[in-house]
């Protein structure tokens, strides 16, 4: 959870069936949430930088391709060319500082 701390974000690369998959970890006051980081409009990822996911006031998610907002509880996109789709969302639980992904 501390690698959290920085941006409330960390991008993790998974492997199914041999290749990378990309996800992000999100922790707010809502709580800790993942979601695939691909973008329902081009299939992008949402972040240009790593670990950035959040806007500067730690809101919305955004995507920095189109300019997509997200609401980091539900994933569903708020403004931009996606609207009304909605993120990937994973299952994930806490154990002390460690943020588990089944």
């Amino acid at each position: 959870m501390a690698d959290l701390a920085a941006t409330g974000a960390k991008d993790i690369a998974l492997f199914k069936d041999g290749a990378p998959y990309s996800i992000f970890v999100i922790r707010d006051a809502a709580g800790v949430r993942a979601f695939e980081n691909s973008c329902p409009h081009a299939r992008l990822p949402l972040n240009g930088a790593a670990d950035v996911f959040f806007d500067v006031r730690r809101t919305v998610l955004v995507c920095v391709n189109h300019g997509a907002h997200f609401d980091p509880v539900t994933g569903a996109c708020l403004r931009g060319p996606c609207k009304g789709e909605r993120l990937r969302a994973f299952p994930v639980s806490t154990d002390g500082e460690s943020v588990l992904i089944p």
